[in-house]
């Protein structure tokens, strides 16, 4: 008989492992729910004084629980809601700097993927090197504007009641692409060296494909702006960042040895048609690689992918006005590619602000 088998000291003793394993088993299933959980998307679009004079839009995704409608901004549309109230709680922050003539919607999937996962997502309309006034990337107010802006965002968000009692100070990280990812950097404290960048392109004129803008008309002038020492733009509320194919030439080697160590995520692309990995992204994670006080940066080199492959899915009557930047290689998906990657921020951030 039952009884017979079992003496009550064991059958006691097994019965409570048995209610410690239901136990855990059942905690590792709540926290797992709480780690996996997927909000609603809210949006809000707001401005702030840009640091180099006027003011400056950005766009803010963040967690609600305000059912998800239909978010139109112009022929974008996506899932959430303007002007939701956000969720109660207190989330990581994470903010997108865009390429050089792009916007703060040219990342608005990753952004909305952030968001999902419990995040608050900011994307700054950089001043004066966007899709609607462009001046380009190389002009020293651009260079010296870009990573303050950055900063102005956080600033501000932080300066609202609403968000500041939502944001954690603790968890603030950043995603960069292109000219974003120079952005990045410099707010990470890479210091600056605008010189390197024609030094560099006077060596390689034809083997980097970045050198083809610098080498181009106002050299002159850049040359005079350019000998002007740069000002540290650190920002050391910056804790992890994810970059994508950057341009990284006015970092000298000795900058990318003394930045301050930081939890980074690179992404390029197989296909170097705009920036030369060897120069930029690559040599960066070389060179943090080998240093012993930084965590071993990750490098993901994304097959068929070109430079233009990390802005989020364009709509068909945009893209139709910019093939350029919306087509894709043969072979490539950028939507299948988009959900992959923005599932590996997602976790990336996770794991890096959480501690």
């Amino acid at each position: 008989m039952f009884g017979s088998r079992f003496k009550a000291p064991k059958f006691l003793e097994l019965f409570l492992y048995c209610q410690c394993v239901l136990a855990v088993m059942i905690t590792i299933s709540t926290g797992a729910n709480a780690l996996s959980r997927e909000y609603a998307v809210g949006y809000s679009r707001l401005s702030t004084a840009d640091p180099m004079g006027g003011q400056m839009q950005y766009s803010l995704w963040y967690p609600t629980e305000v059912p998800a409608g239909i978010v139109r901004l112009g022929p974008l549309e996506f899932s959430g809601t303007r002007d939701a109230e956000p969720a109660a709680g207190k989330f990581g922050l994470v903010v997108l700097s865009h390429g050089s003539g792009g916007g703060d919607l040219a990342h608005w999937d990753t952004a909305v993927a952030l968001a999902k996962g419990g995040f608050i997502a900011a994307a700054p309309l950089h001043p004066r090197n966007n899709v609607i006034h462009d001046i380009h990337d190389d002009q020293r107010i651009v260079l010296d504007g870009r990573p303050p802006q950055l900063s102005a965002v956080i600033d501000a968000l932080l300066a609202q009641e609403v968000w500041s009692r939502r944001i954690d100070p603790e968890k603030i990280g950043a995603f960069g692409f292109s000219a974003g990812g120079y952005t990045i950097l410099a707010a990470l404290g890479a210091e600056r060296d605008y010189t390197r960048t024609l030094e560099h392109c006077q060596r390689h004129p034809r083997e980097d494909p970045y050198c083809r803008v610098i080498n181009g008309s106002g050299h002159a002038r850049r040359v005079r702006t350019y000998e002007d020492p740069a000002q540290s733009a650190f920002d050391g509320r910056l804790r992890a960042a994810v970059i994508a194919d950057p341009f990284t030439a006015p970092f000298s080697d000795e900058a990318l040895n003394t930045m301050p160590p930081a939890k980074l995520l690179f992404f390029r692309p197989e296909i170097e048609d705009v920036i030369k990995a060897e120069f930029h992204v690559s040599r960066v994670v070389e060179i943090l690689r080998r240093r012993t006080d930084f965590p071993e940066p990750r490098e993901i080199v994304v097959p068929k992918a070109n430079h233009y492959s990390f802005i989020g899915p364009i709509p068909d009557v945009i893209a139709q006005k910019i093939p350029k930047i919306a087509s894709d290689p043969e072979g490539f998906d950028r939507v299948e590619f988009h959900d992959d990657m923005n599932s590996t921020i997602v976790a990336f951030f996770e794991r890096s602000l959480s501690n």
